[in-house]
């Protein structure tokens, strides 16, 4: 690894563009924009990864952003861009931690910079909170004028919209009616799902949420209760994803996936619309 880092920043040094070594956080927030990378054709920009990540998980634009592959799993990622990018020009680069634990994924804005370039970086992880005992968590409960402080909500509130019920007799699970909700910059499924088959348990842990145009956005599962919900049972799930792309439109296949690989699959889910601008103060 020193011998691939003194390589790159003696490259690095014989470009135009100053290298850089840094250090960012992965807090899993959607709320919270990617963290900036500054990338370019000249240097290969190294990250590692405080632990394990999915190889195949790693999405990107290949036709503008060269991959080097490390291995199957790794905490290493080199990636250079193709060709130079001009004034603007954004990559997304996410990648899924092989661990399963909280947060995620991480997901970095790919950008040029005139005068630097990321030539290592170091991504740490937010770790989760200790869990409190009930007097402590109680006193941790958010207020609602949280939701404007803390940027979650804009003045315009929160608009909601329906989700249709659902019912899959081949998967063994079914969905009562549940609601949609969009914030500033997140969104949010509320639904309910009732394990049909038995003696199978069922444990929500992933979802996806898909357009009619193909955009893809993993959700983060959040269960009311733990541990497995056994036949006949419901269990009330929140699935938060980032806002979509605009050019996405407004309906979405939402999926709701098992640890046992059973899926619940949502086919119109239709999303609030967005609130308008709101005029600076």
């Amino acid at each position: 690894m020193l011998v691939l880092l003194a390589g790159t920043v003696a490259r690095a040094q014989a470009t135009a563009r100053e290298p850089r070594q840094r250090t960012v956080t992965v807090t899993g927030n959607p709320a919270e924009p990617p963290h900036e990378v500054h990338v370019s054709d000249e240097t290969p920009s190294v990250f590692l990864f405080g632990s394990e990540i999915r190889k195949k998980s790693v999405r990107v634009d290949t036709t503008r952003i060269r991959v080097v592959d490390t291995g199957e799993q790794s905490r290493l990622l080199m990636v250079q861009a193709v060709n130079p990018l001009g004034e603007g020009e954004r990559h997304e680069l996410e990648v899924e931690f092989a661990d399963g634990k909280t947060p995620a994924r991480a997901v970095f804005a790919l950008v040029a910079h005139p005068s630097d370039v990321d030539a290592f970086v170091t991504v740490a992880r937010q770790q989760p909170v200790t869990p409190a005992c009930p007097a402590e968590v109680r006193a941790a409960v958010r207020a609602p004028e949280d939701l404007l402080l803390l940027g979650y909500m804009g003045e315009s509130g929160v608009p909601t919209a329906e989700i249709p019920q659902e019912t899959d007799d081949a998967q063994g699970l079914e969905s009562a009616r549940g609601v949609a909700y969009r914030g500033k910059g997140w969104l949010m499924f509320q639904v309910a799902i009732r394990n049909l088959r038995g003696p199978q348990p069922w444990v929500p842990t992933e979802a996806t949420l898909t357009s009619k145009t193909g955009e893809k956005l993993r959700g983060r599962v959040v269960r009311e209760e733990q541990g497995e919900t056994p036949p006949g049972e419901a269990v009330r799930v929140l699935v938060v994803t980032e806002e979509p792309p605009a050019g996405a439109g407004r309906v979405f296949i939402l999926e709701v996936s098992g640890a046992d690989g059973r899926t619940l699959a949502i086919p119109r889910v239709t999303i609030p619309a967005p609130t308008k601008k709101e005029p600076k103060r």
